[in-house]
């Protein structure tokens, strides 16, 4: 291969292209560090340097006041009176609401409204990821309420834990990681068909060069670092108000800490896909692309009038 094919190659995957980037993975370059230990770290120490540089050029005001408001929300549900005396453990549903404080009370409700327009705004500013969106807030939620279930029979959970008492909490916790592996199997997947749809070419180098291009080993370590840092948020939040007297301080400002790093990155696993994918895109998997291809052909194959009767 002379010295100009691999310009021609680049040239033309630029071409087939239909988002615009101020710059591409291939011009961005890593220094050599010291933890490359394997070939596979330097290229996705160029994947995050790459996402980061595009994620700063895209921030705006909507995405500082969806984390703000996100971080609020951690804070006004964290820092609450009720949590830090230990509250009432003989009283629980609707009768523990009533005997909440006023300001507790309070504070519940706004961060609740905080967490709702997070959610707002990041449907509005990743339409084709809503559905996932919602699907990680509930997978963080999930992780939330195995640590308590982990928790209600142990209180210094994992230590001195017993198998029969850990059914339920890891139950959930397997759903949650079940719908975290079709998530990333959704994005992968998709963009599979995004890069045989939109970067076709007779040449193979082409078409190897496009998938670089649209590698997803970066984003996979950045899916599951939030995965670690919600699971983390859970087990302290848990790990705190298990002990009612309030005595576990560190466990406190660890489960501030893991949420509020866990809101950004939330974010970059969303806004990924769809700054890579474009916007008149939906990300599925190939069963899920299959099967509404097979309903599809089928319903015109098949049209009955309404009139007669179909068996």
């Amino acid at each position: 291969m002379d010295g100009g094919e691999p310009t021609q190659l680049l040239g033309k995957i630029e071409d087939a292209s239909q988002d615009a980037l101020p710059f591409r993975l291939g011009d961005v370059e890593v220094k050599p560090w010291f933890i490359d230990f394997h070939p596979m770290v330097p290229q996705i120490r160029n994947q995050l340097v790459f996402q980061l540089r595009l994620f700063r050029l895209d921030w705006n005001t909507q995405y500082t006041v969806a984390v703000v408001s996100a971080i609020f929300a951690v804070l006004l549900g964290s820092l609450n009176g009720d949590i830090f005396d230990g509250g009432n453990a003989k009283i629980a549903g609707l009768e523990g609401l009533q005997a909440a404080g006023s300001t507790a009370y309070f504070q519940m409700v706004l961060s609740v409204v905080c967490w709702a327009w997070f959610l707002f705004s990041m449907l509005q500013l990743f339409p084709i990821m809503r559905t996932h969106t919602v699907t990680l807030l509930l997978i963080w939620g999930g992780f939330g309420i195995a640590q308590v279930y982990f928790h209600s029979n142990n209180k210094d959970f994992p230590l001195s834990f017993s198998l029969s008492e850990m059914m339920g909490g890891f139950l959930i916790t397997l759903v949650c990681i079940f719908f975290l592996y079709f998530f990333i199997k959704a994005v992968r997947e998709t963009r599979d068909l995004h890069v045989e749809t939109h970067h076709i070419h007779e040449d193979v180098r082409v078409m190897e060069a496009s998938m670089r291009e649209h590698s997803l080993s970066g984003w996979t370590l950045v899916c599951l670092t939030w995965t670690a840092g919600a699971m983390l948020s859970a087990w302290t939040g848990a790990h705190y108000i298990a002990e009612r007297t309030g005595s576990r301080t560190w466990a406190l400002v660890l489960h501030l800490f893991f949420s509020v790093i866990t809101i950004p990155l939330m974010v970059w696993t969303i806004w990924f896909p769809q700054k890579m994918l474009g916007s008149e895109t939906r990300v599925r998997t190939k069963a899920a692309v299959t099967a509404e291809e097979d309903l599809m052909s089928k319903a015109n194959l098949v049209e009955v009038s309404p009139d007669e009767e179909a068996w």
